[in-house]
């Protein structure tokens, strides 16, 4: 049996490591945010001695949860962090995180305490969670929802690029009738009106379910109202949260009691047996008909698939203005078709934007065509950009690459591309958007997307094999300018 011995140390701007016996368990910001490396004391595991940059939906190293609620009223309120602290109890067998926060209006304040700890086996750590909401304001507040937590599995905000690198699949729910129901991973099609079909109770469990060394849940022990989950459509994230069908009273505390743990591969798999896939209707599939987009070449011939696991992303179409057009394209027969009545830009984005590996080369071409494109004309656009949290929270627009734009009316398809985008070792949380611009009115038609990915852990220059440089290996073969295509 493991017999734990906790402590926590700074690890530079507010943000501290939680270790046990020299190594780094679990990382808090300081935001409020934690990040859970280890699941059992028997892994190993490196000891941080500093924080490479604050956790952030697109740098989860573990699994994260917070010490501060996301937000109240549906998302309309966020809470911001007052104050953080520890405790190391029980001789170092246990470690309290407080946390306290209060929303930007100043009508709700919160309290939340983290208990680390292992099971009585001590073969695996948990956590043991009470969020503690009080109603500060003057009169009675219609929030609807309120979220009290929310969970992020490791890689969740990684999407296309990182596909073969995900292992979980879908997120399991337990509901009040003790009925498993399963949603597949994707990032498309928000769940929540069908997870507002069902019905849940104290003592109902949600998670990330796939990986082979078992499966992340939560699981709501007490709740003063309702509990309800939702699933994040464009990052897959758990949102665990409450009904309040009533205004919240000024004056009334709501309390939470949750679990957060691993369960074995054994617990996982018999949950999984007992899963019901939720219904995925045509009208859903109608509804959610969007082009995919994938690392490779893209003609556009195929769909997001909302119905099984699937890490593309898409293009949503707008008619008339964005149109999926299965009628035109190169080598087959489609494509994506802008029209534009304005001298303004119209974009057509994918999403959700992915993150991009770091030391690898990103490369992007495509065939375009267009009928009385006026002014810059139909192009490819990345914006690449990463989030902060000092000394302002929000997102840094490092980098924008444009295509060369075609214009006029084309003499067939024209080849565009991209400038390569080179993402060094220091970027490893940074994130792309993919638009389709058409500058000002006229049609514009793009196919053949053609999205290729090259490891640059070793520069070209410095490896020889055979008296001549080897290449980087790109993960698919680089694509020739197609017959009948102008640059």
């Amino acid at each position: 049996m493991h017999k734990t011995s906790f402590s926590v140390t700074n690890i530079g701007g507010d943000c501290w490591a939680i270790n046990d016996h020299g190594r780094t368990v679990a990382t808090v910001t300081s935001q409020g945010y934690v990040d859970w490396l280890l699941r059992s004391p028997l892994e190993p595991g490196p000891l941080l001695t500093s924080i490479r940059k604050e956790t952030h939906l697109c740098y989860t190293l573990g699994l994260k949860l917070l010490l501060v609620p996301p937000y109240i009223g549906g998302g309309k309120t966020g809470f911001d962090i007052i104050d953080k602290t520890y405790a190391v109890e029980d001789d170092g067998k246990r470690l309290v995180l407080t946390g306290r926060s209060l929303t930007g209006d100043g009508q709700f304040d919160s309290t939340t305490v983290l208990t680390f700890h292992t099971d009585q086996a001590g073969a695996r750590y948990y956590w043991d969670c009470t969020t503690t909401l009080t109603c500060k304001a003057p009169r009675p507040v219609s929030v609807g929802a309120l979220e009290f937590n929310n969970v992020y599995p490791g890689k969740c905000g990684r999407c296309f690029l990182f596909a073969a690198q995900k292992e979980f699949n879908c997120t399991l729910l337990v509901d009040r009738d003790n009925v498993v129901w399963e949603f597949p991973h994707q990032h498309l099609m928000h769940y929540g009106r069908k997870i507002e079909t069902l019905k849940f109770a104290e003592g109902t469990l949600a998670g990330f379910f796939g990986e082979k060394t078992g499966s992340p849940v939560v699981v709501v022990t007490r709740s003063s109202l309702p509990p309800a989950w939702q699933i994040c459509d464009m990052y897959y994230d758990l949102h665990c949260c409450a009904l309040a069908p009533e205004p919240i009273q000024p004056g009334q505390v709501l309390t939470f009691e949750y679990q957060v743990k691993y369960l074995s591969d054994t617990e996982s798999r018999a949950l999984q047996a007992r899963a019901r896939r939720i219904p995925i209707t045509d009208l859903d599939r109608a509804q959610y008909d969007y082009p995919r987009l994938e690392l490779g070449m893209n003609s556009f011939l195929k769909c997001v698939d909302i119905g099984q696991p699937d890490d593309a992303s898409g293009f949503r179409p707008h008619p008339p203005e964005k149109v999926w057009d299965r009628e035109t394209g190169h080598s087959s027969k489609g494509s994506l078709r802008i029209t534009n009545k304005d001298f303004d830009e119209m974009v057509w984005s994918a999403e959700p934007p992915t993150q991009v590996p770091a030391k690898r080369l990103l490369r992007i071409r495509a065939l375009a065509k267009t009928q009385g494109a006026e002014a810059k004309g139909a192009f490819i656009r990345l914006r690449y950009h990463t989030f902060v949290w000092h000394p302002t929270p929000g997102f840094v627009w490092a980098k924008t690459l444009e295509s060369n734009a075609v214009t006029g009316t084309s003499n067939g398809w024209t080849l565009i591309e991209v400038p390569p985008l080179e993402v060094p070792e220091t970027d490893f949380d940074y994130l792309i958007w993919f638009d389709v611009v058409l500058d000002g009115p006229g049609v514009a038609w793009v196919t053949d997307m053609d999205i290729e990915m090259q490891e640059l852990s070793i520069p070209p220059a410095q490896e020889e094999e055979g008296g001549r440089h080897k290449k980087p290996k790109a993960t698919r073969a680089r694509a020739k300018a197609p017959a009948g295509s102008t640059r």
